[in-house]
């Protein structure tokens, strides 16, 4: 097992916003650092939806981790074993398992989709949290054009139509707009769709949409959805899911081959017990 200390003491475990800024403010104060990263780039999350539609490249919506950082040392792989007594933590890399060494340690791993025990949900729902995710997102819309397009009867094109998006948040909402645009620019290219429906429902368990900002303002953009034909379901929720059929608890079961699910988040399990406890410590 190799073994390194971090650059100057610091060893910052997550590069996303919390992790990357600071790194980089240490920097900007002549501090160096270690980061422990899965990615070499820290991700703009807010641009997501942006991505899945393609009105950005996904090079844009990412910042290499050494561009930002350029007094820390990047370490690409997954923290694992952390010995708070030792003040060590094992880092496993594509290649090998290195022990890291730190006098100050910060952990940011940031958050993880919450996900609910939806029978269904975890096999057959679409997650909105990574570049990854986006992009995924977005190539299963284009190939729903393309078995609608190839359909042979109405239900079956109506299903492939059909968009459900779980979560009413700004993930929820700005994805549905984005892949709604997209997917109607994209329908100039499929004339058999000409005349073909499409549906678009966006469901989520609190009374408004956008609970995070004033009400007047998510009041605005509930009626912007609904002027472009979006089927909003507040006090609903995702009862089942199966792979072309999605049951909610207002009783319908809408035919779809696509839910996306962006119903919150939560800490990364990882971020919990001794290693946050070590970062008070440190601190």
């Amino acid at each position: 097992m190799a073994e390194r200390q971090a650059r100057g003491g610091i060893l910052i475990l997550g590069g996303g916003f919390a992790g990357a800024w600071v790194a980089r403010l240490l920097g900007k104060r002549g501090r160096e650092s270690t980061i422990v990263n899965h990615e070499n780039f820290m991700l703009f999350a807010s641009l997501l939806p942006e991505a899945a539609s393609g009105s950005l490249e996904p090079r844009h919506v990412v910042v290499p981790l050494r561009m930002m950082c350029p007094r820390s040392d990047v370490l690409v792989g997954h923290a694992g074993t952390l010995d708070t007594s030792g003040q060590t933590v094992q880092v496993e890399t594509e290649e090998e398992l290195i022990t890291v060494g730190y006098e100050q340690l910060v952990v940011a791993f940031g958050a993880v989709a919450r996900t609910l025990p939806i029978p269904g949900l975890k096999e057959h729902a679409l997650g909105f949290k990574s570049l990854e995710d986006a992009i995924r997102l977005r190539n299963h819309v284009l190939r729903r054009l393309e078995a609608a397009a190839a359909a042979s009867t109405p239900g079956h094109r109506r299903r492939e139509l059909t968009f459900v998006f779980v979560g009413a948040g700004y993930a929820g909402v700005e994805a549905l707009a984005e892949l709604h645009e997209l997917v109607h620019d994209a329908l100039r290219f499929y004339p058999e769709l000409a005349q073909e429906r499409q549906r678009w429902l966006l469901v989520d368990a609190a009374p408004k949409i956008l609970p995070e900002i004033p009400t007047g303002l998510g009041d605005y953009a509930a009626a912007q959805l609904a002027k472009r034909g979006i089927d909003i379901r507040v006090a609903t929720t995702l009862v089942s899911l199966e792979p072309h059929a999605a049951t909610l608890s207002d009783g319908e079961t809408v035919p779809t081959s696509t839910l996306v699910w962006t119903a919150g988040v939560r800490a990364h399990p990882r971020s919990r017990g001794s290693a946050c406890r070590s970062t008070t410590a440190a601190a």
